[in-house]
């Protein structure tokens, strides 16, 4: 169980850094002139997409032992994982109001489990 719960925690890092790849990858495609394609065929984009398809997997081996009402609490740390990410690697702007909601999120995952 211990191993299990290990593989839903890093689904949620996994799931961080490949959200703020599809960002990096979207702002790399879509600059200029270029073909549309552009944003979804870059190297950032695809290496998203092959971390969502690992996400995938792994999340159905974890599944085999945690509950699943378990790991979609757990997942919803995702948001905290983004907004960390964004901040720390995108220097996107944290509000005191994503701050409330990322503080209300861990809250709710703590009561959810006790």
């Amino acid at each position: 169980m211990i191993l299990s719960l290990g593989l839903v925690f890093l689904v949620v890092l996994l799931t961080g850094v490949s959200q703020v790849l599809l960002k990096i990858g979207s702002r790399n495609g879509c600059s200029g002139e270029r073909h549309f394609l552009a944003a979804y065929l870059n190297v950032p984009t695809m290496a998203a997409y092959t971390i969502l398809l690992m996400v995938t997997v792994i999340s159905v081996i974890a599944l085999i032992e945690v509950p699943l009402k378990m790991f979609y609490a757990i997942a919803s740390l995702n948001f905290v994982v983004v907004a960390l990410l964004s901040w720390g690697f995108l220097k996107e702007e944290v509000t005191k109001g994503m701050g409330m909601g990322v503080l209300l999120i861990v809250v709710g995952i703590i009561v959810f489990n006790i």
